[in-house]
């Protein structure tokens, strides 16, 4: 059972849930493809360090495994909550009410993958944050659907 699961309300339903993009493996599979050119160098000197940029590779790879299994980000009936990040936990539970905006942010590669930024801004609140969504814009959209029921 996931942090969001464990924290919705009696009468709370999930309406729309998301994680992160698949964009975030870019870097582990650039540091593999550095690792493959060190290993397959002719020179004795750069074959001997190839297990530098292998262990940099090691290393993103779970960093970005961990990332991606840990992050949630759910529209409900009555909250958005977002939830990313296994050891520096980054997590917003913003009620509907209090939304004052929801704003997307793509680069032309995030509108062409389909992912990107979020940015919530509640009443009396500072702007949250959450990068590399997958599917940002019907994130909003499903919020602007339960901002649209609750205001009737």
């Amino acid at each position: 059972m996931s942090y969001i699961d464990k924290n919705l309300l009696s009468d709370e339903q999930i309406i729309y849930r998301t994680k992160k993009h698949f964009i975030i493996f870019l870097m582990p599979v650039i540091w593999v493809i550095v690792t493959i050119s060190f290993l397959i160098n002719s020179n004795p000197y750069i074959e001997y360090f190839a297990f530098l940029p292998g262990i940099v590779a090691l290393i993103t790879w779970l960093n970005m495994l961990l990332t991606y299994a840990t992050s949630d980000f759910v529209v409900t009936n009555k909250r958005i909550m977002m939830k990313e990040g296994f050891f520096f936990r980054h997590t917003a539970d913003v009620r509907l009410a209090t939304v004052a905006q929801i704003s997307v942010t793509q680069s032309l590669l995030g509108q062409l993958l389909g992912y990107g930024a979020v940015f919530v801004n509640a009443f009396g609140a500072p702007t949250d944050s959450f990068t590399e969504i997958a599917d940002p814009v019907q994130f909003q959209k499903q919020v602007q659907e339960q901002l649209n029921k609750t205001t009737k």
